[in-house]
């Protein structure tokens, strides 16, 4: 399933990427390893995504990046519900109703609050999605909460571009390829984990030189249905690819099995500068996701 792959990632990735030795990883991999996989779309008849985007989104003018993207995978903001308060089933299990109350306070300056300024949401999201789906544990939390557990690549697609949904996840997966594989000078690291790939090169700036790390999800989330009012409001199709930067530390970075030195903050910086117009991301970063809109 899914959510299993999902909620499984960060230690199918430390344990495949263990494979590995330093003296492989200093080396550039052949060109035919940048080339994008195959990336296809989550075939499930709902997600909270598709409820979010059956008219264009409306942003509150107060509303940052981050809740924005959240908005438009009907996720609520983390002022709204706090960390662990949704688990990764809701992006496929979630009504119209929750969703529609989810993104409320994003799209809407006074909608969507109790007296406590969490409560409905909560209540809605939390409690329901919560008590429908098993308890996933990763890691060691009791829950796995997309918005602060893995990051997501998002394009914004014009429908005419594009013959169905998947030739939209395909072409969307290649941009997020392309992207990474034009900072990574040269490219050292490509892992193939059924699911995704890791992928891990040398980022130069100026004469600094550090190895960033990242995994790039094939199975995606992908909808018709029409981009946010304040990106034009035009008929598309929206496609959201899971993404999560990885960062070495304790025994993993002793071993080799983790290279990253780029942390979400940098990486955030790094991706922006070449992001295509018709693309937006969020990075996991705890309660502080970091996002580019």
């Amino acid at each position: 399933m899914k959510i299993v792959r999902l909620v499984a990632l960060a230690a199918a990735v430390a344990a495949v990427a263990g494979c590995a030795t330093n003296n492989t990883e200093s080396k550039p991999v052949p060109d035919s390893a940048l080339v994008a996989p195959h990336f296809k779309a989550w075939d499930g008849k709902t997600s909270s995504l598709m409820f979010a985007n059956e008219e264009p989104l409306r942003f509150s003018s107060s509303v940052t990046a981050a809740d924005k993207l959240f908005a438009v995978f009907g996720m609520p903001s983390l002022s709204t519900v706090k960390e662990k308060g949704i688990r990764n089933p809701y992006l496929r299990q979630a009504t119209k109703e929750q969703v529609l109350d989810a993104i409320r306070p994003a799209t809407s300056p006074k909608a969507g609050y109790n007296n406590d300024g969490s409560l409905i949401a909560y209540n809605l999201i939390g409690g329901g999605i919560g008590a429908a789906g098993t308890a996933i544990t990763v890691l060691g939390d009791a829950t796995f909460d997309p918005r602060t557990k893995l990051g997501f690549a998002y394009c914004f697609g014009k429908k005419t571009e594009t013959a169905d949904l998947n030739d939209a996840v395909q072409k969307c997966g290649e941009k997020v390829t392309g992207l990474v594989n034009s900072l990574f000078q040269p490219t050292t690291r490509v892992l193939n984990i059924g699911f995704g790939q890791v992928r891990a090169g040398i980022v130069r700036s100026g004469t600094v030189s550090k190895v960033g790390e990242i995994f790039i999800g094939t199975e995606a989330y992908a909808t018709d249905g029409y981009a946010p009012q304040d990106r034009g409001g035009y008929p598309a199709r929206i496609v959201a690819i899971p993404i999560q930067q990885k960062l070495a530390s304790g025994v993993g970075k002793m071993t080799g099995a983790e290279l990253g030195e780029i942390g979400p903050v940098e990486w955030a910086e790094l991706l922006k500068q070449q992001l295509p117009k018709d693309m937006a991301f969020y990075l996991p970063n705890g309660d502080q996701p970091v996002a580019v809109y």
